[in-house]
């Protein structure tokens, strides 16, 4: 929703961050598959381009980057856990550590957390009013990254 923020160096450390991520609890569903299709399609970064960081490289590289840059990050990377319907003690770990080095709030945690399970509940509730409902997520999800 906010990648187009990050720049260039901190698009390839999501990637890499998210490909970890993916994999921590030793599982990379289909859909954590075509979601980082997604993000690359989103961020305009080819196969080719990839290259692989290191995590803790990572860690470093982003930790040089703004604090919305950070939790935009973050953000995404919640919505990651999710995506697969399941919540792993290792997706935990390894969110509270990338939260801890961010420097994410627990109230911001708990707030995006909070964001996710009600998107999940406006996703699914079908209107005619649809555009409005993206709409309002996406304000909702501005003021918790503000």
């Amino acid at each position: 929703m906010f990648l187009n923020e990050l720049n260039k160096d901190e698009a390839m450390c999501f990637l890499n961050l998210v490909s970890t991520f993916a994999k921590v609890d030793n599982k990379f569903a289909e859909e954590e598959k075509r979601l980082l299709a997604d993000y690359k399609e989103e961020l305009g970064i080819t196969d080719e381009e990839m290259k692989f960081i290191e995590f803790n490289d990572i860690i470093s590289l982003l930790k040089k980057s703004s604090y919305r840059a950070r939790s935009i990050i973050y953000f995404e990377l919640v919505g990651v856990a999710l995506v697969d319907g399941e919540y792993e003690v290792e997706e935990i770990d390894f969110l509270e550590k990338v939260s801890s080095e961010f420097d994410v709030s627990r109230s911001k945690k708990i707030a995006i957390a909070n964001y996710f399970y009600n998107f999940t509940d406006v996703y699914k509730f079908a209107t005619v009013d649809a555009e409005n409902n993206i709409e309002l997520l996406r304000e909702q999800a501005e003021s918790i990254l503000n």
